[in-house]
């Protein structure tokens, strides 16, 4: 299969390193095993005809590490089986649909010349709209990442230098409603050092993207402008503005500016403040190409006794080639207290409220919450799980809720 290709090569050479007799004592191997049964009261998520369904989930894992003065590279992989007592027909034992993994593979880190591999094997949601990752059945597909990263830093003066960077990114999405793609990107940055503290830089790229659906295929042209900033021990900041053409192999043409402010600011020691706002082009799964804009703020508590992080969000998508927009704006919640010291809770909670411009004008409220208590015992880690989710809409045939019940075991090698 094409989209296993690169994986493989990522693997065998990761091994390859891992084997060789000088390579031992920079080399971890972690496997491990998870079980899982899962209890869902709404599978289809339906408004009226809820079917519940007992899940058994079987999930062989393994960690790979290898670090040296020439690479660092890391493999997490494993095979995520699920089986439905009273639907086999949904049974996740598909090979192209059980892979998950996290590869990646660094050459040369700190040098003028760097390379770097990865490749990712996940579940995404196709359409944005509901992306409901507790849900393995709906709007779901298996997605094949890969990329390939080469840079090269020449170094002008000790204060300026221009990179030179390629990437070859690569989607193949098992479900044939989301539109595998390549793209090819050639990029040059011009960096400037004006003190310990400050950089500047301006940026140049071309993409050129290519897509099974040809109608998606098109060039970009990108051009940004950036500084980065360290305002005294507890501000960083990075601003980027800059401007994008868009002409598609159909002849279309878009524009528009892109736009980048990422904040952080420590307020104390356990206490940290983040504001984030982009507008950028992004491509979706199987819609096209939409003119994006995000923005947040949020605050982060961590201490040994607690973790608490809440953010507010907004994010806007116009789609470029179809008459849809979609908006959504809302709060989430996660928080982490350790009981004992083998015993933990966690619980996390979010609402939303969406608005999708199209031929449905569909306005929807969300609510989602779950709570987990964990017990850790050296190589064993335990877990009682509940979740529930309301979405109410506007459009009966989209109202749904749905509670989900785990209980999870995992032993670690």
């Amino acid at each position: 299969m094409k989209f296993m290709k690169l994986f493989i090569s990522v693997l065998v050479l990761s091994i390859t390193v891992f084997l060789s007799i000088n390579s031992w004592a920079a080399f971890e191997i972690h496997p491990r095993l998870l079980v899982e049964e899962e209890f869902n009261d709404n599978i289809f998520l339906d408004s009226n005809n809820q079917e519940d369904d007992w899940i058994t989930t079987v999930a062989p894992g393994i960690t790979l590490t290898y670090e040296s003065r020439s690479i660092e590279a890391s493999i997490d992989y494993s095979l995520d089986y699920r089986f439905y007592q009273n639907n086999e027909d949904e049974n996740l034992d598909n090979f192209r649909d059980v892979q998950r993994a996290d590869a990646s593979a660094l050459f040369f880190s700190g040098r003028p010349f760097t390379l770097l591999l990865s490749e990712t094997i996940s579940r995404e949601a196709i359409d944005a709209r509901d992306d409901n990752e507790f849900n393995d059945i709906e709007n779901r597909s298996t997605v094949y990442h890969s990329a390939v990263t080469p840079e090269y830093r020449l170094q002008l003066t000790s204060t300026f230098s221009t990179v030179f960077g390629y990437i070859y990114d690569r989607l193949d999405y098992v479900d044939g409603r989301g539109h595998d793609s390549e793209e090819h990107q050639g990029r040059v940055s011009l960096v400037k050092l004006l003190s310990a503290h400050s950089e500047v830089y301006a940026r140049y790229s071309y993409v050129v993207h290519q897509s099974r659906e040809t109608a998606d295929e098109y060039d970009q042209h990108d051009y940004t402008l950036g500084l980065n900033q360290q305002l005294g021990g507890r501000t960083s900041a990075t601003f980027e503005g800059g401007y994008s053409e868009v002409e598609y192999d159909s002849g279309y043409e878009t524009d528009g500016t892109n736009w980048l402010v990422d904040i952080t600011y420590q307020l104390s020691e356990p206490m940290t403040l983040s504001m984030g706002y982009s507008q950028d082009f992004t491509t979706t799964v199987e819609d096209g190409m939409t003119e994006s804009q995000q923005s947040n703020f949020g605050a982060f508590f961590t201490k040994e006794s607690l973790s608490l992080s809440g953010e507010l969000f907004w994010n806007n998508s116009d789609y470029v080639r179809l008459d849809r927009e979609d908006e959504a704006y809302g709060i989430r919640v996660d928080v982490s207290k350790p009981l004992a010291r083998t015993l933990s809770i966690n619980f996390d909670t979010e609402y939303e409220i969406a608005e999708y411009t199209d031929i449905t004008n569909e306005k929807v409220d969300r609510f989602t919450a779950g709570v987990y208590l964990n017990y850790e015992y050296r190589r064993f880690l335990a877990s009682l799980g509940y979740r529930y989710r309301i979405n109410e809409s506007d459009l009966d045939a989209n109202d749904y809720t749905n509670n989900i019940v785990t209980l999870s075991a995992t032993v670690r090698f």
